[in-house]
């Protein structure tokens, strides 16, 4: 009789092997093996499998954390916009009245329908001209898509420790998981103090894992050089951080 091999590859690791892996396994490999999670995505598309899984994330977050997190700090805004006078006071209750309405929750909800896949969208564009147009290494779009798709998922677990810190203080505001917990804030926050903050929180922890693992599956998926990957992406990636900290400034209430 046989005896099995004590050294036998667990079964992720084997449908890695085969070819085209169950998007299971590849979900596994993003988190353990990223250089091995982009194996037969050349001949098969598993972008959505990623994509609905954030939009699910997403959507929980948004329900679970509606009521108890979110109301109370968007109110906390609109109030301030009417000690300004930038906003009447009959106002602010029916958007109140209205957001806490089933109705409310609703379009919260649905708007993860819509703003995760722009996200991805996004991503997959900044990925294919880092990858394809500045390297000059060919890289379709629907591959750069599985890239920022796939390597989305290592974000999940800031997700859980957001909602858990939001769920214990009841807001989401002051949460930081990277080096804006460090920016000193007025009260209320200085738009600069804002830039500033959402600037270093891109440089955080979970950020910087889920650019490692979108450079590892574009040099995997394009046969560019790693490190000419992780420069270009590296360079996109402030651009776009600095971006979106511009407009967390341009949009925050503060003075």
């Amino acid at each position: 009789m046989e005896i099995p091999s004590a050294s036998a590859a667990p079964e992720a690791a084997a449908s890695m092997a085969s070819g085209t892996p169950a998007p299971l396994a590849r979900a596994a490999a993003v988190f353990c093996r990223p250089g091995m999670a982009w194996n037969g995505l050349e001949h098969r598309a598993q972008w959505w499998f990623p994509l609905l899984v954030m939009i699910l994330v997403n959507s929980l977050f948004t329900l679970t954390l509606h009521e108890r997190a979110m109301m109370p700090m968007i109110v906390e805004q609109w109030e301030q916009l009417v000690e300004n006078g930038q906003m009447p006071p009959e106002r602010l209750d029916g958007m109140a009245t209205f957001f806490r309405s089933p109705a409310g929750l609703a379009l919260s909800v649905g708007q993860q329908l819509v703003v995760w896949p722009i996200v991805a969208l996004v991503l997959a564009l900044g990925i294919s001209f880092g990858t394809g147009f500045v390297l000059g290494n060919r890289l379709p779009f629907r591959l750069a898509l599985e890239i920022a798709s796939w390597s989305s998922l290592v974000l999940i677990p800031s997700y859980a420790i957001t909602w858990a810190l939001a769920w214990t203080r009841e807001t989401l505001r002051g949460i930081h998981l990277g080096l804006g917990a460090l920016v000193p804030m007025a009260e209320p926050p200085e738009k600069l103090q804002l830039a500033v903050a959402a600037f270093l929180d891109a440089l955080g922890p979970f950020n910087l894992w889920f650019l490692a693992v979108v450079v590892i599956g574009a040099a995997a998926l394009s046969g560019a050089p790693r490190k000419s990957v992780a420069w270009i992406l590296g360079g996109l990636y402030l651009a776009l951080a600095g971006f979106v900290a511009a407009l967390a400034a341009l949009f925050a209430p503060g003075a």
